[in-house]
């Protein structure tokens, strides 16, 4: 594992291949570095592959809760990267949260990346987990007793589903990653520090427009979390943009696309 220290934060990552041709990887809430290693089978010979793990996920570090992630911080990771790395320009692969991280990134590097690609990613219609720290910071002690103390939080959302007013994958999802005290604590400090990071969707579709990144989006025909339907206004309005969908879930997208990228060569 290689790493690098930010005065704010350690980020660890796992490197695969040499090559001139760099690709950053970024995975999803509540998963590491090694969840997008599938990945790994589309490298080619010239690639290097960067599987990063995200502050609060696998072992990066964020050393103060109290202050938060923003732009200016993630400019400077990024460009401590390329120093690091011996990098200019690169590709963004990211799925779900890391997908939000991947278009943040592009937004602030545009002349510097070469391809985007997105699976199911969070950001363009904002989700439960991200509404919530868009919220007023008066309202984070209610979300941590909901973390710490749960058992009225997961009442109400049994409840919910027994209404039939959310999806039972929704509720599977929540139980899932909320199921034990640490990862109740990991989703309170994301929340928390990546909270302040919002997109610029509409400079994000102008510079995709500007500089015809190729740009591809990965989407589940049964994802719950994140559909088609609510990626639809955002992929319509970058008309270079391909948009594959595939038949599975949001769980199961990152080996479905690979399956497919491969399919392709």
């Amino acid at each position: 594992m290689e790493y690098l220290i930010h005065p704010k934060g350690k980020l660890v990552y796992k490197k695969k291949g040499i090559g001139p041709e760099m690709f950053l990887i970024f995975h999803g809430f509540g998963q590491n570095h090694q969840d997008m290693l599938p990945l790994d089978e589309i490298r080619m010979p010239n690639q290097c592959f960067l599987f990063i793990d995200m502050f609060y996920h696998g072992r990066s570090q964020w050393f103060d809760s109290l202050k938060n992630l923003d732009r200016a911080t993630w400019v400077e990771i990024i460009r401590m990267l390329q120093i690091k790395e011996n990098f200019t320009q690169f590709n963004l692969i990211g799925y779900s949260m890391g997908g939000k991280f991947s278009m943040l990134t592009y937004e602030l590097f545009v002349n510097e990346v070469k391809s985007l690609t997105l699976l199911a990613p969070d950001g363009i219609k904002t989700g439960l987990w991200y509404s919530m720290t868009n919220y007023p910071n008066f309202i984070h002690p209610v979300f941590k007793r909901m973390i710490f103390k749960p058992n009225r939080f997961f009442g109400i959302i049994d409840g919910l589903n027994s209404a039939g007013l959310v999806e039972k994958s929704f509720v599977k999802f929540v139980k899932t990653q909320l199921e034990t005290r640490s990862h109740r604590a990991q989703a309170y400090f994301v929340w928390k520090v990546f909270g302040g990071i919002q997109l610029h969707l509409g400079q994000i579709i102008r510079l995709a427009r500007n500089h015809q990144t190729p740009i591809t989006l990965f989407i589940g025909s049964h994802d719950k979390m994140v559909t088609a339907e609510n990626l639809d206004r955002f992929s319509k309005k970058i008309p270079h943009l391909k948009n594959v969908e595939l038949p599975v879930g949001h769980g199961q997208l990152i080996e479905a696309a690979v399956e497919y990228l491969m399919g392709e060569r």
